[in-house]
């Protein structure tokens, strides 16, 4: 199989070359493809490894600092619960009016709450007739919360009412470690202080008629609704306390009852109660130094809730400047091609916020119990990787919490995009080179096949006879490929046909020189038996042996005629004559040669000279005639026709009786062609139809069959071109 790519001169074959040129195409990209997706898993490995290393180092700077974690409120839950909620450290003191100017910069982490019985509001939720935006504050021995309510309708006590549930009003409920529930109605008359009471399970009375001192509030009516700010110690809410808010709108000033109610925790059960987190400043003091536009850092507890987060996992691979030069501009739109075909990953992508209170990964879960380790995942869009990588914080000996350093692989895929365009422009390149060496060898091998194609056309004449015994396509190629070696064998079957023509060429006249002598010994015996025996020779087996002898002479005439003629005709003198006279004249004789068979001529022209030889007319009339009688009917008839048709004279014979296979029409003017005869006593070789068509083209004239239209006989037409008139 081998050995078969090539030829046997030692030249590469055809298939050899295909196939080099296939493999140096499919090779290119698959070994582009292979390295860039080794690379890119080199990378993200590297990466991860070296998150793993941040997150150790962060871990040994926060080792044996137990106070970073202690709960300044709040104690562990379960495992990823999500009703924390978290007070974060306010830059001062807080005047207590209503007026959220002097939270600062904590207005960034106010939430957002929407709809009836405690559903928080969603991003594609429209509030209509009230919302709230909630957040809590501490700042030495004091817990704060601001509250931002969007009211229709602001409604306030009515003074003539003992109740205190017809009014809109802050409800909040305390549970303190013991499992007791307080819950403390904040309502006022109109916008400013607001009166604190104790109030029942209900919500409708107060346990007593004194409001609770120690807790200060403030309403203030804005624009669309009102604020409220509030101040309590954060010693009524211990280590195993529960807090929760309850905002509660009334419109009506007649019937004075709720309508809607806000929760700012998830559960509507007040045991669900939602715990006061303390985010650790001194963890995000350590962490300040460490923050990045490329990782992000999370610091966790025990339980896996958040207690520090900085950074970001994005990139920060600056954007390059923009390009006017005109390669810049193609290398520009070439990379946004590339983009858009390879869908890169965006800069932009949505992953887990840093306000969210509670992690938990398998990976975190891991650290938790002591196991470093590293992962990956999608970001919460899917546009993006995230590697994670987590490590244990310990304190003698035990774990207190769990560094996590995130980063999103879109760095390290950029630089894979970067190495894949650069193998794309080399494997461009590389097609573009082997494209133009596959044109020109498929060029030059097309014009080799041309050249091979139109010298072995040269070598055969239209009639079948060889030329030329030699196709010099490639006169100079002594070896090659396959088409070298088909030139060579085309050459050596030529050869061999043209001494197998030259020997059928030279065979009737070498038959006809061997036959004559013994045809006239057989014919002077029967003669001189003739003569000797009357009765011999006028027995029916005389008549039988001279009849076979004119067979045979006739056989000898046929095939010399044929083939001779041709040679005979290139010596044959040309001149003018006019073709109704010849018909009209052999039309006479054939009447009285077979008078079995009814004539008839139609001519519509009186006269249609051609240029050529009568003799040859006449011969080529005498094949078409014996054609029609040998074939057609019995005593039937023979219609012979002359016209004349932008300066062509036709001549035609037509004979009734069987029609022509449709096979036979094309065939029926070649030599050695029959298609049987009514009279077997008569010889026919197919060399008749033969000659009229060599006598026909050497008047370049054509000739042809048709059956008729009944199907019920046959007409021969042959087409001579008339002699130009001169004008005077």
């Amino acid at each position: 199989m081998l050995f078969s790519l090539f030829s046997d001169k030692r030249g590469l074959s055809l298939r050899a070359k295909f196939l080099f040129i296939v493999v140096a195409i499919v090779s290119l990209p698959w070994m582009g493809i292979r390295y860039v997706n080794e690379m890119k898993s080199f990378l993200l490995q590297g990466q991860e490894d070296a998150l793993l290393l941040t997150a150790k180092a962060v871990g040994t700077v926060l080792n044996e600092r137990d106070e970073l974690f202690r709960p300044d409120t709040g104690v562990p839950e379960l495992l990823g619960g999500t009703n924390d909620v978290y007070a974060h450290q306010l830059e001062s003191l807080l005047q207590v009016d209503g007026d959220p100017i002097d939270w600062g910069s904590q207005l960034d982490t106010l939430r957002d709450f929407t709809g009836t019985l405690g559903q928080e509001c969603t991003s594609i939720y429209e509030p209509h007739s009230l919302s709230v935006r909630h957040t809590l504050g501490f700042l030495n021995e004091f817990l704060y919360a601001l509250f931002m309510v969007d009211d229709d309708v602001v409604l306030y006590r009515a003074d003539d009412l003992r109740r205190l549930d017809h009014s809109d009003q802050l409800r909040m409920t305390i549970k303190d470690s013991s499992g007791e529930i307080f819950r403390y109605l904040l309502i006022t008359r109109k916008s400013g202080r607001m009166s604190v009471y104790l109030m029942d399970k209900q919500w409708r009375y107060p346990l007593t008629g004194e409001p609770v001192s120690n807790i200060n509030a403030v309403m203030v009516e804005v624009d669309g609704g009102y604020n409220i700010e509030l101040r309590l110690p954060r010693r009524l809410i211990d280590a195993d306390s529960r807090l929760g808010f309850d905002i509660v709108d009334v419109d009506s000033p007649e019937i004075r009852l709720p309508r809607d109610m806000i929760k700012t925790y998830p559960e509507a059960d007040d045991e669900q109660l939602s715990r006061v987190m303390i985010l650790s400043p001194e963890i995000a003091r350590i962490l300040g130094g460490l923050n990045t536009q490329i990782a992000r850092i999370w610091i966790l507890d025990t339980e896996q809730r958040v207690r520090a987060v900085v950074g970001n996992p994005g990139t920060n691979i600056p954007s390059k400047p923009e390009s006017r030069s005109f390669f810049d501009s193609f290398g520009n739109g070439y990379n946004r091609l590339f983009d858009w075909l390879l869908q890169m990953p965006s800069d932009n992508f949505r992953d887990v916020e840093t306000s969210e209170s509670h992690r938990s990964d398998i990976v975190i879960t891991k650290a938790l119990n002591g196991e470093q380790g590293s992962r990956r995942r999608l970001s919460l869009d899917n546009r993006a990787e995230i590697l994670v990588a987590a490590y244990p914080i310990l304190s003698a000996g035990s774990v207190i919490g769990a560094v996590v350093v995130e980063q999103s692989s879109t760095e390290v895929l950029k630089l894979q995009d970067k190495a894949l365009k650069s193998v794309a422009a080399v494997t461009l390149a590389a097609f573009l080179l082997i494209t133009f060496a596959i044109f020109i060898f498929a060029s030059r091998l097309t014009i080799r096949i041309r050249r091979l194609h139109f010298a072995t056309e040269q070598a055969i004449t239209s009639k079948g006879r060889v030329r030329n015994e030699y196709v010099d396509a490639f006169p100079k190629s002594t070896g090659g490929d396959e088409i070298n070696e088909l030139s060579h064998s085309i050459t050596s079957m030529l050869g061999r046909l043209s001494q197998y023509t030259r020997y059928l060429e030279a065979m009737p006249d070498t038959l006809a020189h061997e036959l004559n002598n013994p045809l006239n010994v057989v014919s002077s015996s029967l003669e001189i038996l003739s003569n000797d025996s009357k009765e011999a020779g006028e027995s029916k087996y005389m008549h039988r042996a001279r009849k076979g002898l004119q067979r045979l002479r006739s056989i000898l005439t046929s095939l010399t005629e044929a083939a001779n003629l041709e040679e005979a005709l290139e010596y044959e003198h040309r001149e003018d004559f006019d073709l109704v006279d010849l018909v009209d004249g052999c039309t006479e004789g054939y009447q009285i040669s077979f008078p079995n068979h009814l004539f008839i001529l139609n001519m519509d022209v009186t006269t249609a000279r051609i240029s050529g030889n009568p003799d040859r007319i006449a011969q080529l009339l005498d094949k078409l005639v014996d054609n029609a009688v040998d074939f057609g009917e019995i005593n039937g008839e023979i219609r012979l026709g002359l016209s004349v048709v932008d300066n062509m004279a036709y001549i035609s014979v037509t004979n009734t009786g069987s029609s022509l296979p449709e096979e036979m029409k094309d065939r029926l003017f070649d030599p050695m062609v029959s298609v049987g005869s009514k009279d077997a006593t008569q010889s026919h070789l197919g060399l008749g139809l033969f000659v009229a068509r060599i006598i026909s083209e050497y008047h370049h004239g054509t000739i042809e069959a048709e059956n008729l239209p009944d199907a019920a006989g046959v007409t021969l037409t042959v087409g001579l071109p008339l002699v130009a008139t001169k004008s005077d």
